[in-house]
């Protein structure tokens, strides 16, 4: 019997009402209703939301009464980002039904994916199996990448990128100045005594509109944030410039600076990608630098390689991927599996470990014998304390298979491209980046975002607003050329292909409310 003062009781009490309110709020969220769920909270429900918030009791209220607390009070104060078709914030993916799944049991078992235990656990084996299953997804071979590790996002993973850069870069350094390959090691000796020892004034990033974490990335691992130099061309932001590349790959050479290039694969406003990625990579061969790909969510338009027509072309974008020495991944974009969910991938798993190594006899595991063995997840990566994140990225994958993923992005990319269509096509409405070309280039160049302003300054001064607060759609803002724009990304499994019929709603509903508004300032 249960102790009713206890509340933390074994028996757990009323757990047969617990367990029913979770599987009707399941349920319902499972359930893909015939009208969309909002996209964000009404302005009352986030008020009442945060009302509800408390301090510490003295005495709980219990498991029960806190879960109808939660449902009925704080989740209605949540934006959809996960259950809604029409969030379009940031990139943003949901959940898949497998994923979710196995993310609730992720929660069941609350494993700590840390040492690798092959005689005790098989939470290391399925990682290293999950890892695998997106490298054959991505169409990189798994026996040359080697180096790879779930992280917490594309932020970590830019992390890691860095770092094993920079542990290569001033390794080679440090071997050339004498010490052995054993002992040259920033991980030992750090970046400072690396430099001096290495005789290197320094670590520069070229980038060409990078994303702002490899900002955050280049300050964490010592490189510092004004070491970085946008290249991007003024044209194209992002294509590099590749005389102003070479120059300065050649400046810093010559001056002792060693160098890392950071390409995006999908740039954050237009989701556009490089086209010159494999002279990019002759000039970082030709002085010995490192390039790492941020492909967070451009890595996906891999899956479309060999598909027929327009999405066959999609999947041209992202060739060129192999040839990076590091690569940023996200899970939580367009695998679509739960927050927080990111892989890195590079050749050497060496440099991690260099970099990353936790050594504690308590957290010691069977030694690697064969490059194939799985390493410890600590001695890779940031964390030692580590979510079992790999559980829903396989139950995913082993639920849809490669061709669903192939269904699954090319439904991403029509959603992307009616909702361009209709921007291009709509007097009030400019689809951006503007280009020379027709309606069917402008529209066949959008991979899952969709970048726009409104032409009239007084409706595009407040247009991200003014989309949102109509509640069923979420877009966010940026700048583009120097004007406010919006970005629309698309991202969720729950999108269907004319789902884009509401979007044309609400802008439509933006720009006769706009105009209701300046017929009213007009006659005041």
């Amino acid at each position: 019997m249960s102790n009713p003062a206890n509340p933390m009781s074994v028996p757990v009490p009323d757990q047969s009402e617990i367990l029913a309110l979770l599987h009707a709020h399941i349920s319902s969220t499972l359930t893909i209703p015939s009208t969309p769920p909002p996209a964000m909270p009404t302005a009352p429900a986030l008020s009442a939301a945060k009302a509800s918030i408390t301090t510490l009791p003295a005495t709980g209220l219990g498991a029960k009464k806190t879960l109808t607390h939660l449902l009925t009070d704080v989740l209605p104060g949540l934006p959809a980002q996960s259950t809604s078709p029409h969030y379009y914030g940031f990139v943003t993916g949901g959940t898949t039904p497998a994923a979710l799944a196995a993310d609730i049991l992720v929660t069941l078992a609350d494993q700590n994916v840390q040492v690798h235990l092959p005689h005790e656990s098989v939470s290391t084996d399925l990682e290293s199996a999950a890892l695998s299953m997106l490298l054959q997804l991505f169409r990189l071979d798994t026996t040359e990448w080697r180096g790879r590790t779930l992280t917490t996002g594309a932020t970590a993973s830019n992390i890691l990128g860095l770092a094993c850069a920079r542990e290569h870069l001033l390794r080679e350094k440090l071997i050339l100045a004498g010490y052995s390959p054993a002992e040259a090691s920033v991980g030992e000796m750090g970046v400072l005594g690396a430099c001096v020892e290495a005789g290197i004034m320094g670590i520069q990033i070229l980038s060409a509109a990078a994303h702002s974490s490899v900002a955050k990335a280049a300050s964490t691992v010592g490189i510092g944030r004004r070491n970085i130099h946008d290249l991007s061309r003024p044209d194209a932001p992002w294509e590099f410039g590749l005389e102003e590349l070479e120059r300065r790959l050649e400046a810093g050479s010559q001056r002792g600076v060693v160098s890392i290039v950071v390409v995006g694969f999908g740039e954050v406003n237009t989701g556009m990608f490089i086209t010159n990625i494999r002279e990019v990579r002759a000039l970082v061969t030709k002085y010995g630098a490192w390039l790492h790909i941020d492909a967070a969510f451009g890595i996906f338009a891999r899956v479309l390689a060999g598909a027929e027509g327009a999405m066959g072309d999609v999947g041209s974008w992202a060739d060129g991927l192999e040839l990076a020495d590091s690569i940023t991944g996200d899970g939580h974009k367009l695998l679509n599996v739960p927050y927080d969910c990111g892989f890195f991938f590079t050749r050497d798993p060496a440099l991690l470990t260099s970099t990353f190594l936790n050594a504690a006899p308590y957290l010691s595991s069977p030694p690697i014998s064969t490059p194939a063995a799985i390493p410890s997840p600590l001695n890779i990566g940031l964390e030692n304390s580590r979510r079992f994140r790999a559980l829903p990225v396989y139950a995913t994958l082993h639920a849809y298979g490669s061709t669903g993923y192939k269904i699954l992005v090319t439904r991403l990319v029509t959603h992307a491209r009616g909702i361009a269509r209709f921007i291009y096509r709509h007097p009030a409405y400019e689809l951006l980046p503007a280009g020379a070309g027709g309606e069917e280039e402008a529209v066949g160049r959008v991979f899952v975002v969709v970048l726009f302003r409104a032409r009239e300054e007084r409706v595009n001064k407040r247009l991200k607003e003014r989309i949102n607060s109509d509640g069923r759609m979420y877009v966010s803002g940026t700048m583009w050329e120097g004007r406010e724009a919006v970005r629309c990304a698309v991202g969720n499994w729950r999108v269907c292909t004319e789902g884009w019929g509401l979007v044309e709603e609400v802008l439509e509903g933006v720009i006769k409310n706009a105009e209701e508004e300046g017929e009213g300032e007009g006659e005041e």
